[in-house]
């Protein structure tokens, strides 16, 4: 009988829980820190949508080597249905990489800027340089990060690095 008593609780609590974020309009199943929901309230993120068919959709990294957590976003643009990145960093500023990227130079090299892999990590700077010694990234990449961890789009035959270089994101990929 107690058990049932403290199960009966348990459902109550998370229903009411529940109810809550749904009272909030969130969705229970996108629930992800506060950084992220500040960064696409940004007017960077202004026009793109989370792409939650990636799993996971967001990666925790130290990408620009400050010390703290920034996060990197699977988002999808609105109008050209084009993936990318949003960047989310510890100190408050925010990256769009891709998808409806409102600049007239490209950030990577794929076919309208839609370089969403259908795997990605963070890379350590270790891990980065030692991708030099594949061959055909060698040219690609800088000689040594200036900060932080890496974005490692990953697809069958090969991988991309997105990396900070101090003053912005750049793409490295194996050269043709």
């Amino acid at each position: 009988m107690r058990l049932a008593r403290i199960a009966l609780s348990v459902l109550l609590i998370l229903s009411a829980a529940v109810t809550f974020v749904l009272a909030a309009g969130e969705d229970p199943s996108l629930i992800h820190p506060e950084q992220i929901d500040h960064c696409l309230k940004s007017p960077t993120a202004a026009g793109i949508d989370l792409n939650v068919e990636t799993n996971p959709y967001y990666l925790r990294g130290d990408y620009d080597g400050d010390g703290r957590p920034d996060y990197a976003v699977a988002i999808r643009g609105r109008n050209t249905k084009r993936n990318g990145v949003l960047v989310c960093t510890g100190n408050g500023r925010t990256f769009l990489l891709g998808a409806d990227q409102r600049t007239t130079q490209p950030f990577s090299d794929m076919p309208n800027d839609n370089f969403f892999a259908p795997n990605w990590a963070v890379y350590s700077k270790e891990e980065t340089r030692a991708l030099r010694q594949w061959k055909g990234i060698t040219a690609a990449l800088p000689p040594r990060l200036v900060r932080g961890e890496s974005i490692a789009m990953i697809w069958e035959d090969g991988i991309s690095i997105i990396y900070w270089d101090g003053h912005a994101y750049r793409w490295a990929a194996p050269t043709k």
